[in-house]
């Protein structure tokens, strides 16, 4: 039996890992790929440019996504 708490509890740690640790592997890499391209992306526009409205777009995306693969994680563990 999965534990869904620690399926989310890996997800807010890094998006896709509760995912992984629900067996569901292309959803898995699916956040954990889109979280990397996000992060790549954020990290690019604050290191390379000024600070802007863009990176913030990105940062709350990423946001998203990260809350998205939480509750996700934790409800397909509880299936």
């Amino acid at each position: 039996m999965k534990h869904n708490n620690l399926a989310a509890g890996l997800s807010a740690i890094l998006p896709g890992a509760g995912q992984l640790y629900n067996h569901q592997w292309v959803k898995g890499a699916g956040f954990l790929i889109a979280g990397m391209v996000l992060s790549a992306v954020i990290r690019r526009r604050l290191l390379l440019a000024e600070p802007s409205l863009m990176a913030l777009l990105f940062a709350a995306a990423l946001l998203g996504l990260a809350v998205w693969s939480v509750v996700d994680a934790y409800r397909s563990a509880k299936l």
